[in-house]
């Protein structure tokens, strides 16, 4: 297992930074500059220039996390355009497979991820984000409209059935996130990945070595309290832990707060101990990092501090690839 940061900003004092914290892998969180100008979709020679630029700081692009919802809502939605979003959703998965990285993040959220609150605190008074479904009751249907279950599974399948074949012919690999938080519905929109079924029917829906899970510890968490372990162990087992968000929370899926790597419910220790169990191999990314005092827009001292204590968990387990 290898420790890794999601980074959009990949300024040479990002990329120096990340060496000088133990880390070789990025995960490249809403790339800039690698939309094909106008065209809504990734350039395959903006891919190239933008793996041979990590590359050429001694590092490596373990994946891309996030495409612009303006490429996929018609999709989501099944709005007039959603074909030719389709289309063009598959030039991004064809050039990035082809430019060699090896790892494509998505989700299907019909609205994004919510909170309630961005000021909860934790310990020493850091700033974390939480979410309380009871203040959502009276949220207005966001889009003007409601999309239910059955549709919105629908509009996935319709979806899912054409990108996962063109992944598997460029070998990569599609990693599906959680709707976060784990509650359905919101401001007038179902979501679907909030339960270990929803997961399993969407990789049992396309059977394909392209299509699999980006495991989020802490939405797991939120959705199964201490049977994320379970969880890690049911989907490692059949090898679609593509990779993790590494992250910890308190609470459940309609009343929870981020927190501490180190200070939520989950015992990161055993999560770790159990992805070694099921031969995760693959890259970890900290996520939704507390707002520590004097820290950086990018949250130099919190990922450092993540990132130590990722390695101190991997270095007990035995599972640290240096």
């Amino acid at each position: 297992m290898r420790p890794a940061l999601g980074m959009s900003d990949l300024s040479d004092d990002n990329l120096i930074f990340a060496k000088q914290i133990g880390v070789r892998d990025l995960v490249v969180v809403h790339p800039e500059g690698v939309q094909a100008g106008s065209e809504p979709y990734y350039d395959y020679t903006n891919l190239i220039q933008l793996r041979t630029r990590v590359e050429n700081a001694g590092l490596r692009i373990a994946a891309i996390q996030n495409i612009p919802t303006t490429y996929y809502d018609k999709i989501v939605w099944n709005l007039p355009g959603r074909d030719a979003q389709i289309d063009n959703y598959i030039r991004t998965i064809t050039n990035v497979g082809k430019a060699g990285i090896p790892i494509l993040h998505y989700n299907f959220h019909a609205i994004r991820v919510w909170r309630t609150s961005r000021h909860t605190q934790d310990r020493g008074g850091a700033h974390v984000t939480s979410y309380n479904h009871e203040l959502m009751a009276n949220a207005p249907a966001e889009r003007g409209r409601e999309l239910g279950i059955d549709e919105l599974w629908d509009n996935f399948e319709y979806f899912l059935r054409r990108i996962i074949p063109a992944a598997e012919s460029v070998g990569l690999r599609m990693a599906l996130h959680p709707d976060d938080p784990p509650a359905s519905p919101i401001a007038g929109a179902a979501c679907l990945f909030i339960d270990m079924d929803s997961f399993q029917r969407a990789l049992d829906m396309v059977p394909s070595p392209a299509n699999g899970l980006l495991f989020c510890n802490g939405c797991y968490a939120e959705m199964l309290g201490l049977g994320v372990y379970d969880a890690i162990r049911h989907f490692g087992k059949q090898g679609k832990i593509f990779y993790v968000h590494f992250r910890n929370v308190s609470g459940q899926a309609h009343n929870f707060q981020e927190t501490f790597i180190d200070s939520g419910d989950i015992d990161m220790f055993k999560a770790m101990q159990v992805y070694k169990e099921i031969g995760f191999d693959g890259v970890m990314i900290p996520d939704h990092l507390p707002g520590i005092i004097g820290d950086s827009p990018y949250r130099h001292r919190s990922n450092a501090y993540a990132v130590g204590y990722m390695r101190a968990l991997m270095a007990a387990a035995d599972v640290l690839d240096e």
